[in-house]
């Protein structure tokens, strides 16, 4: 799903889209689209969701003085798109969502611990049509010309050449020196005030172990709060107050956005001081980030302080692409903002390219000498960076570690190992003395949602599916490890850059699902190489059960691997109508090998160069992007770009029998002689428990009295 706008909850629009039609419960005419409060009639291709009127009529740019004239416009464009207009809201299907369907491995609260319902609109307007390719809302026209005042409104005669945000930037004759104004100086930027040397620092807290509401920026490790108190109030775009942990300085100072700074979540480590630095007067706040691009100002290399050649002009090639891309920089409505990024990217050289007219093809930038003598393009441009080039790259932000975030998982008593990896956790070992024997990991990390629990408790779903994982392996003499706490920075470079470098919490959060379902990546390349030399690892999805209760599943999977010469054991999702042959990632089980230990090394790597690409994999694939989920990397390396090297490695198997998916009717098969591992994805999460705990079979080992099947 996609969302645009405020942040205001009433001004969001959700887009859905299936991964294939079987997801869909196999072409069901009407699903439901989200929880409650998002439910439409829809096409099978995509759902479209206008759950405000008061959006509809900024998306549509029309007003109308009354419900009755806004339906009856509504009512319009829906025949337009061949779609129907529902006056009342429909009932929402008893179906797992298309947005649980295409995660894979998420899915929704349990009934026992409700999510709070969200407010409803006072009218709404369901709508299902199909999806128009390339509208992107346009920004108000500003002068898009360095040195130029930002205005409101385009002026009445612009100057020949003069180029305007949403129009397209060719201008109408070949640029000159005469084109751009004269260079507005750049003034160097004022040391961080810090208080007076004659006065001890005394820090001000606004909100004990609290953090802020909204943060604005990430200094990185600061090692007391004065210097943290300078370091804000000599950033803009902090507002008076800021957030430190003298206990956990390695969790970085971070000052709060304007107006940010109260009713933040509680935090036992954090607090927030209120800024008592001195600040240097303001100057205005631009009204988009990449503001002050000024003409024929010298850039700085990324190499140093050198300084490139200066530019009068930002065109430099109209109707061109790069000859060499260096990486894609992501999606940005303006020119300004492409600019600015590209400036702040350490993988670029000193140009870009842009389409004004398919803003959404992105902005990318050339890499240093790949500028000129690109492929003729009608919608494309080449320019110079105008922003001026830091001489440090950014980093990437970090959020504070979770508090507790093991709380009501099973975790085994007694000494933690020393072979663990990070912060993670023992469930059971029930190898022999030694080392060696095969390992089954388990990421459960707390998403911003809470489907894998809450402060206070977790599902019952997922405390069936841990107890029955924990009772194969002890029964079958294998060890079994949790991660709850993602690795940091969780983002990548690409990402934050993606989000404009703004918000750290809300682009944590867009990019989620995504980063940890890498983490489980980045896990087999740290366990296939642990000192306790494992001979086989499992990697599986917390809501998938290991449910044959007399085979060693992990020792029959072992056995098919040597019985086919290969490293990788990967199923498909054949139980759906489409979905043999399609590599489903919630079961990934290896031998330990030269080539499995640097595979996910190298898949985890190509995640986060991104659209840069990973030059050379330590397989020997080069220049491969893997800057999706890992279920695309996963088939683009069996199927397609890797498959030369990667294919001789791997075999795919038959989900029916080792990942089969609980919903559609599966759960009903479950004590079937023939099904080893039980997928409950998306929506059918909240019928584990009760399968679990309920059949003849005592799938925990504990029955009711136990972790797994207690109230």
């Amino acid at each position: 799903s996609s969302h645009s706008g405020t942040g205001d909850p009433s001004h969001t629009v959700a887009v859905v889209s299936p991964r294939t039609s079987a997801d869909v419960v196999h072409a069901a005419p009407c699903i439901s689209c989200g929880r409650e409060t998002m439910v439409c009639c829809c096409r099978r291709s995509i759902c479209v969701v206008v759950t405000t009127l008061g959006l509809l009529l900024w998306l549509l740019n029309w007003e109308v003085s009354s419900l009755t004239a806004a339906s009856a416009y509504a009512a319009s464009v829906a025949r337009s798109h061949g779609a129907t207009l529902s006056g009342s809201r429909p009932a929402a299907a008893a179906l797992p969502t298309q947005l649980e369907l295409a995660a894979g491995n998420l899915g929704i609260e349990d009934p026992d611990a409700p999510v709070p319902a969200e407010p409803e609109p006072a009218s709404t307007i369901w709508l299902a049509v199909e999806p128009k390719l390339g509208a992107t809302p346009q920004a108000p026209a500003v002068l898009w010309e360095a040195g130029e005042p930002q205005v409101e409104e385009p002026p009445e005669a612009p100057p020949e050449g003069v180029w305007e945000t949403g129009e397209p930037l060719i201008p109408t004759q070949a640029p000159t020196q005469d084109l751009a104004p004269a260079p507005v100086p750049l003034s160097a930027p004022a040391p961080a005030p810090s208080p007076s040397a004659t006065e001890a620092y005394e820090p001000e807290i606004f909100s004990e172990e609290h953090e802020c509401k909204k943060q604005a920026m990430n200094f990185g490790v600061i090692s007391d709060v004065a210097e943290c108190d300078a370091m804000s109030a000599a950033d803009p775009s902090c507002g008076n107050f800021f957030m430190f942990s003298p206990l956990h300085v390695d969790w970085a100072c971070r000052c709060c956005a304007p107006d940010g700074e109260d009713d933040g979540e509680w935090q036992e480590f954090w607090n927030v001081y209120s800024i008592r630095t001195p600040r240097a007067e303001a100057s205005p706040a631009p009204d988009a980030v990449g503001d002050g691009l000024v003409a024929g100002e010298p850039s700085i290399d990324r190499g140093g302080n050198v300084p490139t050649p200066a530019v009068s002009s930002a065109l430099r090639q109209a109707g061109r692409e790069c000859r060499e891309q260096a990486v894609e920089l992501g999606a940005f409505p303006t020119i300004k903002e492409c600019d600015w990024i590209a400036a702040n990217s350490p993988e670029c050289g000193s140009t870009f390219m842009f389409s004004s007219d398919k803003p959404e093809w992105k902005c990318r930038c050339c890499t240093p000498d790949g500028a000129d003598g690109g492929p003729a393009s009608e919608q494309w441009s080449v320019y110079n960076v105008q922003t001026q080039q830091p001489t440090k790259t950014f980093s990437v932000p970090t959020l504070a570690p979770p508090v507790d975030p093991f709380h009501g998982l099973p975790v085994a008593k007694g000494p933690r190992p020393a072979w663990l990896v990070k912060e993670d956790e023992l469930v059971v070992d029930a190898r022999p003395p030694g080392g060696g024997g095969m390992l089954i990991i388990m990421a459960v990390l707390m998403d911003s949602t809470s489907i894998w629990g809450r402060k206070s408790s977790r599902p019952p779903w997922l405390r069936a599916i841990l107890a029955t994982n924990r009772e194969h392996a002890r029964r079958h003499g294998h060890a079994m490890i949790l991660r709850a706490s993602p690795s940091q920075p969780q983002l990548t470079r690409w990402q934050w850059r993606n989000c404009g470098m703004k918000d750290v919490a809300k682009c944590v959060r867009e990019n989620e699902r995504e980063n940890f379902n890498w983490e489980k990546h980045l896990m087999l390349a740290e366990y296939l190489k642990s000192p306790e030399a494992f001979t086989h690892v499992m990697m599986l999805d917390a809501d998938a059960a290991l449910v044959h209760t007399e085979h060693n599943t992990l020792q029959k999977i072992a056995d098919i691997l040597e019985e086919n010469g290969k490293d990788i054991f990967l199923t498909d999702e054949d139980w759906l109508q489409y979905g043999k042959g399609r590599i489903n990632g919630g079961l990934i089980f290896m031998k330990n090998t030269d080539f499995t230990k640097s595979v996910f090394q190298d898949t985890f790597d190509a995640h986060l160069a991104g659209s840069a690409k990973l030059k050379k994999w330590r397989i020997g694939i080069e220049d491969m992007e893997c800057s999706s989920n890992e279920q695309i990397c996963l088939n683009d390396l069996f199927t397609g770009y890797g498959k030369d090297i990667f294919e001789p490695h791997a075999m795919l198997a038959s989900g029916l029998i080792f990942n089969r998916g609980a919903e559609g009717g599966g759960e009903k098969l479950l004590g079937d002689p023939g099904i080893e591992v039980m997928h409950w994805m998306g929506g059918s999460k909240l019928g584990a428990g009760t399968a679990l705990c309920k059949h003849k079979f005592d799938y925990t080992g504990e029955r009711s009295g136990g972790y797994g099947c207690s109230p």
